[in-house]
């Protein structure tokens, strides 16, 4: 009993998704936006559009 309450703080969470101030899209924090290339209100990668 005492290992599955010690384990029962480890379960998987889902991730936490923040939504960009650009395009609206939902990205996980930290991470450039794959839609629009935005991270932190400037443009770090080139999106082509097709």
């Amino acid at each position: 009993m005492k290992k599955r309450l010690r384990r029962a703080s480890k379960r998987w969470s889902a991730p936490k998704l923040k939504t960009c101030p650009e395009c609206g899209s939902a990205v996980p924090s930290h991470i450039a936006c794959p839609s629009c290339g935005y991270y932190r209100d400037r443009q770090v990668l080139s999106v082509d559009t097709f």
